[in-house]
């Protein structure tokens, strides 16, 4: 028992060494020197590294940078904003929702900077304070997220249960309604709990200071643009229709037997298509796609996914450390399964990054023989890094605020409560289905 806490010491330690010292990056170096520790200095055998999740995060971000440097990002951006400001007096409800479709078929958060700054001047215009709709947009990007077959978390979660039988259907039959359900819950706490309106005298000094009445110039997006934006989102959409409906997908002969093409092969294949789709529409140089945020986010993603989860695996994959954690820990979590969901919690709490947290806790969730559904059902409590605040969308919602109302600390009060909210609905959501 002192070995493997000893053990697991180490992983957390290298982990948030790693992040500090530089990121999702960081997280994952630090992370595989420790699997070093672990081979020869403790004598464990290593674990399968998460290779296939390491390809479907690498596809996901040369087709989201592509899309961006060929413009395609800055079109959705401005199409979004175009909705946002037609309603503004439902600003509180029509943002998250924008921010929740377009994060959803985007794979990234990112897409939140960019809306920030209308959101929060359409709030002034309708006298609402920016505080309210901010808070809302930056946490349901974040169980947006969650939600996306683009997005580098879901997609290592999803290439890990496949292996267990379990679909994107399945996982996306829980995950998504209770996000949405959960979003809008948000949105009506948001609206009803403090004070909404804002001072009509502090609403003019703030419109005037941000300078709105000054002339704005309308970018022409290029037809081509245009096409490139539909080929991405129509790549995503093949990915849903496979993965919710596997039966429509190809099948081939193989030994005598009926081989299905893998959920994890279709989305490469789709992300690369559209990749290469806005090459042909759009001509850019290789280094302006390795450049782009969504793709150097991705290449993060990558080594917060190979690092931490292969050193997860090695350490409670062993045969040792796994018959404890099935004695032990597993007989607990079993009479108590919401044990678990604080677990998840405080590891994302320190982590931040979903797919860095996603990494450690998946292989903690089978080694601990939890029914993966049950994981599922509770998925959202990976998006519980709003307590130290290192998320971009949330420092810069801060900034964007003129009316100072939006702070750090604004984000836990709703923080806790969407999370609450995603576990109650989500648990639901899974006895009502029968998983």
């Amino acid at each position: 028992m002192l070995l493997f806490t000893i053990e697991i010491l180490i992983m957390i330690l290298a982990i948030v060494l790693g992040l500090r010292t530089a990121g999702a990056l960081g997280c994952g170096i630090f992370a595989l020197v420790a699997q070093i520790v672990m081979i020869f200095g403790f004598g464990l055998p290593p674990g399968s590294a998460p290779v296939t999740a390491v390809l479907i995060i690498l596809s996901i971000g040369i087709a989201g940078g592509t899309l961006q440097a060929t413009g395609g990002i800055d079109y959705l951006v401005h199409l979004a904003s175009k909705m946002i400001e037609r309603f503004p007096k439902s600003i509180i409800f029509i943002a998250p929702m924008i921010v929740f479709v377009f994060v959803f078929g985007i794979g990234t958060t990112n897409i939140a900077l960019s809306l920030e700054p209308i959101i929060a001047k359409t709030a002034l215009k309708a006298r609402i304070q920016p505080k309210k709709a901010l808070t809302a947009s930056v946490l349901t990007a974040n169980i947006a997220l969650l939600c996306s077959p683009a997005a580098s978390a879901t997609a290592y979660m999803i290439s890990e249960f496949a292996g267990l039988g379990i679909s994107m259907g399945q996982y996306l039959s829980i995950v998504l309604p209770t996000a949405l359900l959960s979003m809008l819950v948000l949105s009506c706490f948001n609206t009803f709990v403090g004070r909404t309106k804002i001072d009509e005298q502090q609403a003019q000094t703030m419109l005037q200071k941000m300078a709105l009445d000054q002339e704005q110039t309308t970018k022409q997006y290029d037809t081509r643009v245009k096409l490139g934006v539909f080929a991405f989102i129509v790549s995503v959409g093949f990915i849903l229709l496979f993965g919710i409906f596997p039966e429509v997908g190809p099948k081939f002969q193989v030994d005598g037997k009926v081989v299905e093409l893998q959920m994890t092969d279709l989305v490469q294949l789709f992300m690369y298509m559209s990749a290469m789709i806005n090459l042909l529409l759009v001509k850019v140089q290789p280094n302006q796609i390795l450049t782009t945020h969504i793709t150097q986010a991705a290449i993060g993603a990558i080594f917060a996914v190979l690092g931490p989860g292969w050193l997860g695996a090695t350490i409670f994959s062993a045969p040792s450390n796994r018959a404890m954690m099935e004695d032990g820990i597993g007989e607990l979590i079993a009479q108590a399964p919401w044990l678990i969901i604080i677990l998840v919690g405080l590891v994302a709490m320190i982590v931040i990054s979903q797919s860095a947290t996603a990494s450690i806790m998946v292989p903690i969730v089978l080694s601990l023989g939890i029914p993966p559904m049950f994981f599922i059902a509770i998925v959202q409590t990976l998006n519980v890094n709003f307590v130290i605040p290192a998320q971009p969308t949330i420092l810069f919602a801060v900034d964007v605020d003129e009316t100072r109302s939006t702070k750090v600390t604004s984000f836990l009060i709703p923080g806790f409560f969407l999370i609450t909210t995603t576990v109650v609905i989500g648990l639901t959501i899974k006895t009502i289905l029968g998983m």
